[in-house]
């Protein structure tokens, strides 16, 4: 579940050089209205120093830069509540921040973490010890570069069979497309769309039994990041970017009704 906090400033700067009004650029590259927008047109915005009250990590969501130049022009992500399992969601890119140490009570300085969602493990990713205000600056060109060569590395084969992972006393299913088939939050044949407006990138997609995404070039791909990799999008997760076109409900938010609804029946049986 995302938590619904913005973190933006108190008051927008008029824009410099001709960049957009943050308002405008979510409407332009699809953030919703929730998102942490921490580098917009490669310039800083409202930038935290701790975990937001009752968050858990940050997803991060977008990490673009320009081809020519290594620039990055976006970095956000969408606030999330609860600590998740990282089975079923290889690639997740999270972010997490802390106190320095243990007694530094000094508000200017932050540790930073990065994790990353592979093989059903959180896996430790990128951490900065000790950084200043300008943090995101930092850390995003690496939080890229993960992304990158992680879904770069993706391929079309046909999924495997999903292992299970146990969590005390319960056995929690990795949750992919196939799953929210079954739960029938998705339909064979549900039309799938992304948008990046800003980019210049409106593709469509198709769900197909199998639980894969089959582009309007026919191209078939397990995972929808793998599908935003091969149409030569800036690098993210793709759950948060594909939606259902019939309500414009993204993946990511499915993924997230099918785990509350699995965590109930647990939780009542």
């Amino acid at each position: 579940m995302a938590v619904r906090l913005e973190v933006v400033p108190a008051t927008n700067p008029a824009p410099a050089g001709g960049a957009r009004r943050l308002a405008d650029l979510r409407v332009a590259e699809a953030l919703g209205r929730e998102a942490a927008v921490l580098i917009a047109d490669g310039a800083l915005q409202a930038v935290p120093m701790r975990m937001p009250p009752g968050a858990w990590a940050l997803l991060v969501t977008a990490a673009d830069r320009w081809a020519a130049s290594g620039e990055v022009v976006l970095f956000a992500g969408e606030w999330c509540e609860h600590e998740y399992p990282a089975s079923g969601c290889d690639g997740d890119l999270v972010l997490r921040l802390a106190p320095p140490v243990a007694t530094d009570t000094d508000d200017d300085a932050v540790t930073v973490r990065l994790a990353l969602a592979d093989q059903g493990r959180w896996m430790p990713a990128g951490t900065w010890p000790r950084l200043g205000r300008d943090w995101p600056a930092v850390v995003a060109p690496a939080a890229a570069a993960i992304m990158g060569s992680y879904l770069d590395a993706a391929e079309a084969d046909p999924p495997a069979p999903q292992p299970m992972r146990v969590f005390g006393n319960r056995s929690v299913a990795r949750v992919g497309v196939r799953d929210l088939l079954a739960a029938g939050l998705l339909a064979a044949g549900d039309e799938l769309v992304y948008r990046r407006p800003g980019l210049g990138v409106h593709r469509t997609g198709q769900v197909t039994a199998q639980g894969m995404l089959r582009l309007d070039d026919d191209r078939l791909f397990t995972t929808p990041s793998a599908a935003t990799t091969a149409l030569g999008s800036p690098h993210q997760n793709g759950w948060a970017f594909w939606c259902r076109a019939r309500d414009g409900r993204t993946l990511l938010d499915l993924r997230n009704e099918y785990k509350s609804t699995m965590d109930g029946r647990h939780a009542a049986g």
